[in-house]
């Protein structure tokens, strides 16, 4: 496939990745040996980014070492398996699969192919990339506030569709909110939009909710509605820095998208996503360890008196009784990054949730700003 880049600096940037692996696998070397969470500290702790504290698991990481001898080859080969590999688990055909450089190469591929002459329609705040590049194509984005709740106002998004609505954005869980929309009512508003535009569902953290708490709609794409679903392997596999993510979509959508593919994956990445997404028992014991320390959190903020967004990531969205920013400041001076402003929720701040010790780290400087 010629996708019009230098290939050479696109080598390299995944030989750049597999250089970077040490530091990570240092970070969660305890727990894949032991089977417990880390204790190690590194500062400072970063709670700010919605990454996953553990690392890729053993299944990537063998995968990682195995290939890195062929870092010189192209990953034509490797981008088929995993195509194969996620098309059987989802019970689609691979036409129907788009592999890329992270979900984030995705939501640009989506913006050029469906938003440079039409409207975008979503809720805000969400996770704001498509919306940043769409804007750049000159394209309108009307942005909906969450209701009260925190979560996607459905009725008032079906409102301001509008005859030249040409995508739809859904983040489920949201993102900052950590929110999600009940699994039914989610497929019945997508169902109804797709009969006139394009929906797109970002599935980035599905791995992370409570049992029963809300759904996939890869369904929907099964049936061929025009839906797509975003995937990545940042988050619970915790490949971030390798940007492996995929797209699931009608064949003819998906062939839409591939022709505006900017980049072509790395094999290192590419390699430990497949191996990642058959490892069940890293996927379980991670799940496991991020919600109890979510869990941990809410109490926490339950005995201080604090408001928080229901979580459903690997993240809580908490009112924390002052402008973030100063929050934020408070937190550096503890050794801890924590997330941004979302406005207009100006005194809540987004903490991703990191490892046992980095949480309880966390948790006494949170106790001492809030009673300070």
């Amino acid at each position: 496939m010629d996708t019009g880049i230098d290939r050479r600096r696109l080598l390299l940037a995944g030989s750049a990745a597999a250089v970077m692996l040490p530091s990570s696998a240092a970070v969660a070397g305890a727990r894949q040996t032991t089977g417990k969470p880390s204790t190690t500290l590194h500062y400072p702790i970063r709670l700010s980014a919605n990454e996953n504290p553990y690392g890729p698991g053993p299944a990537a990481r063998a995968a990682i070492a195995a290939i890195t001898e062929d870092s010189s080859r192209y990953a034509f080969a490797q981008v088929a398996k995993l195509t194969d590999a996620i098309a059987a688990k989802e019970q689609l055909t691979k036409e129907g699969i788009v592999i890329s450089s992270g979900s984030g190469e995705l939501l640009h591929m989506l913006a050029l192919t469906y938003c440079e002459r039409g409207q975008l329609t979503s809720a805000w705040p969400t996770f704001g990339q498509i919306h940043a590049f769409a804007e750049k194509l000159g394209c309108e984005v009307r942005r909906v506030p969450l209701d009260d709740d925190m979560k996607h106002d459905l009725p008032a998004l079906a409102k301001a569709v509008s005859a030249n609505t040409s995508l739809i954005y859904l983040c489920n869980p949201n993102n900052p909110t950590g929110t999600v929309v009940e699994a039914a009512a989610l497929r019945a508003f997508c169902e109804q939009m797709a009969q006139n535009t394009l929906v797109v569902v970002d599935e980035a953290y599905l791995d992370l909710v409570d049992d029963g708490a809300t759904g996939s709609m890869v369904d929907l794409v099964r049936s061929g509605a025009n839906v797509v679903v975003l995937r990545t392997f940042s988050k619970i596999h915790g490949l971030a820095g390798m940007r492996v993510g995929y797209a699931l979509a009608r064949p003819d959508v998906a062939a839409r998208l591939r022709r505006l593919q900017l980049t072509f994956p790395n094999i290192i990445g590419v390699t430990a996503a497949e191996a990642s997404l058959g490892d069940t028992e890293f996927l379980r014991t991670t799940r496991a360890a991020l919600l109890a320390d979510r869990q941990r959190i809410c109490t926490v903020c339950d005995e201080l008196g604090l408001k928080y967004a229901n979580p459903q990531g690997n993240f809580v969205f908490i009112g924390v009784g002052m402008p973030t920013e100063d929050f934020r400041k408070k937190m550096l001076d503890s050794q801890i990054q924590v997330g941004r402003t979302f406005e207009p929720y100006t005194d809540y701040c987004r903490v991703t949730i990191g490892t046992t010790a980095e949480t309880a780290v966390f948790l006494d400087a949170l106790r001492r700003i809030i009673k300070s």
